[in-house]
């Protein structure tokens, strides 16, 4: 499969999409999703069995088949972060569910998610409800209920499995293994726009991931930034969808170059992404990448403000996180308002392979 390119996309705003069986954005107003609630207990790889065979209880065994397939099925490496208009997905869509598969869906995400990555979800999604009132909107199928799931391997303490979540703007891979999660690898977390007001509530999504890098940046001494000059801010993500196995050269400042201020700057930014785990499984990881943190560099091109063109790329032999903020916005009642592409990958760990 081919993926669009954000240029690409840009081009096609003016161009006739091709249809693909969605759901209407007007069925059923997911949005807001519900709070954050953990009715199998702390988020862990384990209660995210348990709500993943309480969702498949929900499900007759035809309509349970749309959306578990094999663990190395190919079309696990289809998904997208583009709209389900121009990528179809594979699984189920939120939009299709009715209200208790919904809801049983949501208590699994809260499962398997901490809460910073559950609300996560919920904002990126709220930001999709907003676009989904732009005249465009039809068109291109930005709708809450246009977020697809998906397993892979049936959910088990015995043998690995795997979870896919995503829409617009997120796609999140999770492979577990043994009550244990394995890899969040690949995973996208973006968001259009970034701060906004829907329904009386103000939001502020992605953000905090720029501003955690910049603050890196702006630690740096004057020779220390020269080295981490990115360049130019590419036209995407280099590691996006459809990009499994690709691994840019290494730019920028390492870590070993770096103050131990500087360091822990460093730190806190990888932490943004790696917090979307369960906290055993985060902090886990997290020990992983700080005995590997002087082999981890940073580089940096752009500012501090949410809609400027701005790259960061925060690398090392197990990781690889982007964030691009691409400097304009897509749709029209979203513009100046801030437009995130970012991507957390595990070159030794995608797809929990």
């Amino acid at each position: 499969m081919r993926f669009p390119t954000f240029a690409t996309v840009m081009l096609l705003i003016a161009t006739p999409l091709a249809a693909h069986d969605v759901t209407d954005q007007q069925a059923h107003g997911v949005v807001p999703i519900p709070d954050y609630a953990q009715p199998y207990g702390k988020a862990s790889a384990r209660s995210a069995r348990l709500a993943a065979i309480a969702l498949l209880a929900h499900f007759d065994d035809d309509a349970a088949a749309r959306f578990v397939f094999e663990f190395d099925a190919d079309k696990r490496t289809t998904w997208s972060n583009l709209p389900t208009a121009m990528v179809e997905r594979a699984g189920i869509s939120v939009g299709e569910m009715d209200e208790t598969q919904r809801s049983s869906l949501f208590d699994f995400l809260a499962s398997a998610l901490s809460k910073d990555g559950y609300e996560r979800v919920a904002e990126i999604m709220a930001a999709e409800a907003f676009l989904s009132r732009d005249a465009r909107a039809e068109r291109f199928q930005w709708s809450p209920e246009n977020y697809w799931f998906a397993f892979y391997g049936t959910p088990s303490s015995e043998a690995p499995w795997a979870w896919q979540f995503g829409g617009h703007h997120l796609g999140l891979n999770v492979s577990i293994d043994g009550d244990t999660v394995q890899s969040l690898s690949p995973s996208f977390v973006g968001t259009e726009p970034s701060i906004f007001t829907l329904d009386g509530t103000a939001y502020e999504v992605g953000f905090d991931m720029h501003q955690a890098g910049f603050a890196v940046f702006d630690a740096l001494d004057e020779d220390q930034q020269a080295i981490a000059d990115a360049g130019a801010v590419p036209d995407n993500v280099l590691t996006g969808p459809g990009k499994d196995g690709v691994v840019p050269p290494v730019a920028g400042l390492a870590a070993s170059a770096m103050s131990a201020a500087q360091r822990d700057l460093l730190k806190t930014a990888i932490r943004q992404w790696v917090s979307v785990l369960p906290a055993e499984d985060m902090e886990r990881r997290m020990d992983e990448l700080a005995a590997d943190l002087d082999k981890i560099s940073f580089a940096w091109t752009g500012s501090d403000e949410v809609n400027t063109p701005t790259y960061m790329r925060i690398q090392g032999p197990s990781l690889i996180i982007e964030l691009l903020s691409t400097g304009g916005n897509v749709g029209g009642n979203a513009s100046g308002a801030g437009h995130y592409h970012t991507m957390y990958r595990n070159p030794k760990s995608d797809y929990g392979r």
